[in-house]
């Protein structure tokens, strides 16, 4: 019976240690495996979580779970990345390349319609891709965010005594001079004429 217990004992601790092999060549074969990019037609419109605009011409399509999807558009749909609001229309549960998307305008009090433009493939996007396309976003909000105001400087009484040093050197009139070159020569007078010389005296013959 121990006997018994010990051959079944050996047996389950080797399939375990099979089992263990099995699976971590599975997560490396995993990881060794490339991404698969091959573009998709169609999604589901049910597992479609969120949508952004990159441009006027590529939309990020976030699904439910950990797809996400690029799908550039044949051409440019004027204001897709101005709204960033989209859309669509379909009679079946599923989004493809041969329909299309309504961009939504803002305008005050609602939405209206703007262009509609057809789509095209949906094609997988990577994690790092995504990783890349978050931190691009993160950036043009923080560029978005910084904000710039006039401030006014003061100059110190040395820098001051300095600027009108240099004007004085240049012979321009300052402050300190008793104003402006127009009331600096308001103070000249005209120098007087000179009197005429005396004749000379006739001698006595």
């Amino acid at each position: 019976m121990n006997r018994v217990m010990h051959m079944s004992l050996r047996l389950t601790a080797r399939l375990l240690t099979l089992a263990a092999a099995a699976s971590a060549l599975g997560q490396q074969g995993d990881e060794d495996k490339p991404f698969d990019r091959t573009p998709e037609n169609c999604v589901t419109v049910q597992r479609i979580d969120q949508t952004e605009a990159i441009d006027d011409q590529t939309i990020i399509f976030r699904m439910r779970g950990d797809r996400v999807y690029r799908n550039t558009l044949p051409n440019k749909c004027p204001g897709l990345l101005r709204e960033n609001r989209i859309a669509w229309e379909t009679h079946t549960s599923r989004l493809c390349n041969i329909d299309t998307v309504t961009v939504l305008e803002d305008f005050g009090v609602g939405f209206r319609p703007g262009f509609t433009c057809r789509l095209g493939q949906f094609v997988p996007l990577s994690e790092a891709e995504v990783e890349d396309i978050d931190l691009r976003k993160k950036g043009e909000a923080g560029q978005r965010s910084i904000e710039t105001s006039q401030v006014e400087v003061e100059r110190d009484d040395a820098a001051a005594e300095s600027v009108e040093g240099e004007a004085a050197d240049e012979g321009e009139p300052t402050a300190r001079d008793g104003g402006s070159a127009a009331n600096a020569g308001s103070d000249l007078r005209p120098a007087p004429e000179p009197e005429p010389a005396p004749a000379p005296a006739e001698t006595e013959r």
